[in-house]
């Protein structure tokens, strides 16, 4: 066992080396000019189409299944995580404050990427035999580049990839309620798996409807205990935004040796972690935003635009000032817990809010999980095996809560690669067609103005 976690760690290290990194920014870039900035002149229109999906204006326009708001909450119930948290404070330790700007980079190019896999995901997408709208990275690697053994073997590693995932979450979730409720693992996995079931067995439009109540609400407490840390350390704010920008072109490490920060450890570490946290490119977001009720592909791909810039541009920029303001990184600690160290030092009643946030974020992530299975297994074979995959989603809650799972980690990654390249290289083959969708849409805004 020691042995294949050797080997699964070194092959992610060759995946998720400087290649991929360099491939996905590159992608970011890419689009970025392509759709002429489309992160810059689509975000004010994109506040506008948030506005009105919220208010019910737009659910008559087009077809699909879930309202633009709810297939946002949805794809936000994914990237949104315990990754956003815990992941942060170890980019931080890592590389510095200064990946804290490169983490802002890998979002703001991170935009256009999944603008343009939302833009595909919509032209390609599906009406299943259960009358829902399905669409993702297999269905254009199938129907746009006819590449359908390739895109069989790309929902059979997401499939495995969320599977892990799940396990992953349900993990995270027992162990925060242990540790700050002091609830036994088998009492959190079976309740969990109770309230997954209830959820899942409505399909896709229960899960929206619990998404968009559910995400607003758990960053909402994030973020306002989050600004009360801020706010208490507010006198070091200046100097936190200070160290940020110096620390992000420094090119010498400071104190020199392996523990010192220099440009290349906050490249490294700040845009890994911001493109992990986002997904930018990895293929999740054309999968969720593919069941939304729109009336053209670059509509929907405007809510891409919001779904990276709460993601890593507020969340991840929130505990990086939390880590930075409060002074936790000076401390002896695991960078693990770097956040939950900061709650805890303001008042013990910080400490649950904290806990409460960490266990919504990683079971909106499991929620999220659901979905992929049930789109990818709807590709493989059909509606009504997919339909029978919640009966196991949900021991996988239980499962998870109870195992170690440091191999699974090791399988994530590579799987994820993997899941990566091609989805990239589709988008690439296919650009002509997200420019030209950009292009009639802005003529169609246009004219409706």
């Amino acid at each position: 066992m020691k042995n294949l976690e050797l080997i699964l760690e070194k092959i992610s290290g060759l995946i998720w080396g400087n290649f991929l990194i360099l491939g996905l920014l590159g992608i970011g870039l890419f689009f970025t000019i392509l759709t002429k900035g489309i992160q810059f002149r689509g975000f004010p229109l994109a506040i506008k189409e948030l506005i009105a999906s919220i208010q019910g204006k737009n659910h008559e326009r087009g077809e699909g299944t879930l309202s633009s708001f709810q297939a946002l909450c949805t794809a936000l119930s994914s990237c949104v995580g315990n990754g956003n948290i815990v992941g942060v404070g170890t980019a931080i330790a890592s590389g510095g404050p200064g990946a804290v700007f490169w983490m802002w980079i890998a979002g703001v190019v991170g935009m256009a990427t999944k603008y343009a896999e939302i833009v595909l995901g919509i032209i390609y997408r599906e009406k299943s035999e259960d009358g829902t709208y399905v669409g993702g990275p297999m269905y254009y690697l199938s129907k746009g580049l006819k590449l359908k053994k390739i895109a069989f073997l790309f929902a059979l590693l997401m499939f495995l990839q969320i599977c892990g995932g799940a396990l992953i979450q349900s993990n995270a979730v027992s162990i925060v309620m242990k540790d700050v409720f002091d609830i036994k693992p088998l009492t959190t996995g079976i309740s969990m798996s109770i309230v997954i079931f209830l959820i899942v067995a409505g399909g896709v439009r229960r899960l929206g409807k619990v998404a968009e109540k559910l995400i607003p609400f758990m960053t909402m407490i994030y973020f306002f205990g989050g600004l009360v840390i801020i706010f208490l350390h507010i006198n070091h704010l200046p100097h936190v935004i200070m160290s940020i920008l110096e620390s992000a072109f420094r090119t010498e490490a400071v104190g020199g040796g392996i523990l010192g920060y220099g440009i290349k450890r906050a490249v490294r570490y700040g845009v890994a972690r911001g493109l992990y946290s986002n997904e930018a490119g990895e293929g999740s977001a054309p999968v969720l935003h593919s069941a939304a009720i729109t009336d053209h592909p670059a509509r929907q791909g405007l809510f891409g635009l919001l779904e990276v810039f709460i993601d890593t541009v507020i969340i991840c920029s929130l505990t990086s000032f939390i880590v930075l303001t409060s002074g936790v990184i000076e401390q002896d600690i695991s960078p693990a817990v770097y956040v939950i160290t900061a709650f805890g030092n303001i008042h013990p009643i910080f400490r649950y809010i904290i806990g409460i946030s960490m266990v919504l974020f990683a079971f909106s992530t499991v929620l999220s999980q659901w979905y992929f299975g049930n789109v990818t297994l709807t590709y493989m074979f059909n509606s009504r095996v997919a339909n029978l995959f919640k009966y196991v989603f949900c021991c996988l809650a239980i499962a998870g809560s109870l195992s170690s799972l440091k191999i699974v980690w090791d399988f994530q990654d590579v799987i994820l690669g993997f899941m990566v390249i091609p989805n990239i290289v589709a988008l690439l083959l296919l650009s002509k067609q997200i420019k030209t969708a950009t292009d009639e849409f802005f003529i169609k805004v246009r004219k409706e103005q």
